[in-house]
């Protein structure tokens, strides 16, 4: 056998190779040719949560589905305002065995938009049930009051397995999954503590370091405005960028991947070797901003200004107008 013909055989035993493994990968044959194997819905929730820097941090309708009867799991609904919103969000439906967690009753009434006490905190998740081995799932909807829990919680220190429902009770809707509109669930009071060692309060800011931040003109320090376009437009804490919720989630509410994340927040120049400070109107939307880049994406300095824009405004600091529309 001369050598182009050794050649040959050696190449077309290369190229079968290589089509047996493409078959093992996932590849299979049909009278169009080659097609990839499409992902379950489920796999590819799976297969984007695991590209998050916390994956543990957020959970997809199908896992929850999948742990809907574990004596452990606590969720949360934290869709409620107030006790009378909150009537008629139940008469929509809910989560098979949530609890109500209602915003009212977690806000300090003297301090402007400012969450209760950690040790109040405690009291009141204890009468709602919870107990240092509950595994804790929240969800909400567009008043993100969902990122408000969860960033409440992991600034106190709680120990428990915490994480969001990626896209919420729409997303479980549109999952076709079981849902309640009977009388929402109740548990017997338990205990439930706080770890003080975790407690992180830089995880907030206050309108004192806002006016710090502002007046320094550090270039480490970056400001994200979390409000809609047209709100950021009309008025806005001066250099602060446009982020708004709807940058940061899909069409049906889950969020998007890490590398979109992470394209949305380089352009704007948030980047993870800077100081962020993120606000909203009151605290809500961008507590859920602070969720993404904190837990999501694994920035390690940001902080929610609880009292907003509303405070901002109110104490009658300086504002800027207009900017590049998201």
């Amino acid at each position: 056998m001369n050598r182009k013909k050794k050649i040959f055989l050696f190449s077309l035993l290369i190229f079968m190779m290589a089509g047996f493994l493409c078959i093992l990968a996932g590849c299979k044959r049909s009278s169009t040719g080659i097609k990839t194997v499409q992902l379950s819905p489920a796999e590819q929730a799976a297969q984007k949560i695991s590209g998050y820097s916390n994956p543990d941090a957020v959970i997809s309708v199908y896992e929850l589905n999948d742990m809907i009867n574990d004596p452990n799991l606590v969720i949360l609904d934290a869709r409620g305002g107030t006790s009378r919103t909150l009537k008629a969000i139940l008469a929509e439906g809910y989560l098979p065995g949530a609890i109500q967690i209602i915003a009212s009753h977690y806000q300090d009434p003297a301090r402007w938009n400012s969450i209760a006490p950690a040790k109040y905190i405690e009291r009141y998740l204890r009468e709602l049930g919870l107990d240092n081995y509950s595994k804790i799932v929240i969800y909400g909807n567009d008043n993100c009051l969902q990122g408000r829990v969860y960033w409440m919680l992991k600034m106190y220190g709680c120990d428990n397995e915490v994480k969001i429902l990626d896209g919420g009770f729409e997303k479980w809707q549109e999952a076709g999954l079981q849902e309640n509109i009977a009388k929402p669930t109740k548990l017997p009071r338990s205990n439930f503590g706080f770890n003080p060692v975790k407690e992180d309060l830089s995880f907030k800011t206050d309108l004192k370091e806002m006016g710090a931040v502002v007046g320094s003109n550090d270039p480490n320090n970056i400001i994200v405005d979390a409000r809609p376009n047209n709100d950021y437009l009309s008025g806005h804490i001066p250099s602060s960028v446009n982020i708004s919720i709807n940058d940061i989630l899909n069409d049906d509410k889950t969020f998007k991947t890490a590398q979109e994340l992470a394209d949305i927040f380089t352009s704007r120049g948030v980047t993870q070797n800077k100081n962020v400070y993120v606000y909203s109107t009151q605290g809500e939307e961008s507590s859920l901003v602070w969720y993404v880049l904190h837990e999501l994406m694994g920035y390690p300095s940001v902080k929610n200004y609880y009292g907003g824009f509303r405070e901002w405004n109110y104490r009658e600091r300086p504002l800027e107008k207009g900017g590049a529309s998201a």
